[in-house]
């Protein structure tokens, strides 16, 4: 069914199912697209966000103020978000979105309209042209501070298609109560996909010092095991039911980030927790979560802590 596609709700009020931000540019159209067909396999409706402050206008340049002391403004945003979504996904698919347009700033319309949302997608660059998530921007911005999980939506080129038994989802484990919710979410992502599970688990021997360490054979083995357990742990406190396959699972020697990364080669989808066992109280620069959003190539999920 064809959903209407004035605004979605008032500024400041949450909007349930996927929230999408949109500025016109690749990134955000991207988004869009991965957001429509996350919608499909979930039942979630998605409504597309466009900001009357930083959002794409001829003559304008991005993120320049707007006039908005009359409604001249917030409609010719409506004309632009609409145009906007009919070029990403064509005018059938369109009609399945709503379009809201704020006249907030685009990190609080997006993060406000995301409160009551299962999902925020937005873009890995926008109209700043940036090619990775960088400090300041609108995409980092909303990982800081997002409500909901996150989609980071690459415009990468996408990996081959996958016919041996679904998409391949990779899952960052490490023991914290956030890596528990993004496995509670990679599996309810793959239920629905009809997708495979790759549980990563990476261990690190820890260094006192600043100069290379090499670990003791039976440290070693010691930390295998205690990572093992860890595994062991997740998935026996998991859902695993109704899965196409039994999750897999990679255990290494190597950094969070890297281990991440590494696997996600040729994935359809990473989900991590927004902290791991750190003790970040977000996401930071260096984090493992923050490096594998910025430098993965297929679309990224961060589940954030609950507040």
């Amino acid at each position: 069914m064809a959903l209407p596609p004035g605004a979605a709700a008032a500024d400041g009020e949450p909007v349930e199912g996927i929230v999408v931000g949109m500025d016109g540019s690749g990134g955000s159209a991207t988004a869009l697209r991965w957001a429509l067909r996350e919608s499909l396999v979930r039942g979630w409706p998605v409504t597309a966000v466009m900001t009357a402050r930083g959002g794409a206008r001829a003559g304008r340049p991005p993120g320049g103020e707007a006039d908005l002391d009359t409604g001249r403004d917030v409609l010719g945003m409506e004309a632009t978000l609409e145009s906007a979504v009919v070029e990403a996904i064509g005018e059938d698919a369109a009609g399945h979105v709503r379009r809201h347009v704020s006249r907030e700033r685009p990190v609080p319309a997006l993060l406000d309209a995301a409160a009551g949302a299962e999902l925020l997608v937005v873009g890995a660059r926008g109209l700043g042209g940036f090619r990775r998530l960088l400090v300041g921007s609108v995409s980092d911005q909303c990982l800081h501070h997002t409500p909901c999980p996150i989609a980071i939506a690459h415009d990468l080129p996408a990996p081959p298609a996958h016919h041996d038994g679904g998409e391949r989802i990779v899952v960052g484990i490490d023991g914290s109560n956030e890596a528990r919710r993004a496995l509670a979410w990679a599996l309810d992502e793959a239920r629905a996909r009809n997708g495979r599970i790759e549980a990563v688990h990476a261990w690190q021997p820890l260094a006192l010092t600043g100069a290379p360490f090499a670990p003791l054979g039976g440290e070693i083995e010691a930390l295998t095991a205690a990572a093992e357990c860890a595994m062991d742990e997740a998935m026996a406190a998991a859902d695993t039911s109704g899965l196409a396959a039994p999750p897999e699972r990679t255990i290494v020697c190597s950094g969070a980030a890297a281990a991440v990364l590494e696997a996600a080669k040729g994935a359809d989808l990473v989900v991590i927790g927004s902290r791991g066992n750190g003790g970040f109280t977000g996401l930071l620069l260096g984090s493992a979560s923050r490096q594998v959003a910025h430098h993965a190539t297929c679309p990224v999920v961060v589940v954030p802590a609950r507040h």
